[in-house]
């Protein structure tokens, strides 16, 4: 089923107030991309997440180093972290990692700044060479 513009607009307008929030939340996505990983289908799978979810996505933030590396170690949590603490976003869509071993303090940072983490389960179509 295609929708509108307008039917958007609609949905969006009674998820707002549904939620009793008067605005959608917004979210940067953030992963951690390994070798033989295709950025462009990890992202296209947070942001489907996202959007399903009626946040808006505004912006994407990407690693290259080994998830088991700590995140305040990692290039680009730094940014993911400002937009947080910035009040640009609300939220972090992950990609979920078992291998990452500080992600319980994360969830005390996100409390403190009123915002949530959101961590996604990956299917084996982000991998380079997957049917």
């Amino acid at each position: 089923m295609t929708r509108t513009p307008g039917d958007l607009a609609r949905r969006r307008a009674l998820a707002d107030a549904a939620s009793g929030y008067p605005a959608r939340a917004t979210v940067v996505l953030y992963a951690c991309i390994t070798h033989g990983q295709d950025q462009r289908a990890v992202f296209a799978q947070l942001r489907r997440h996202a959007e399903a979810r009626d946040w808006v996505v505004i912006g994407e933030v990407t690693d290259s180093t080994a998830a088991t590396i700590p995140l305040q170690d990692r290039p680009g949590w730094p940014a993911a972290a400002t937009a947080i603490t910035s009040g640009r976003a609300s939220g972090i869509v992950v990609a979920a990692c078992t291998e990452t071993p500080d992600i319980e303090p994360v969830g005390a940072w996100l409390d403190e700044h009123r915002a949530f983490l959101s961590q996604v389960t990956l299917t084996p179509a982000t991998t380079r060479g997957a049917a």
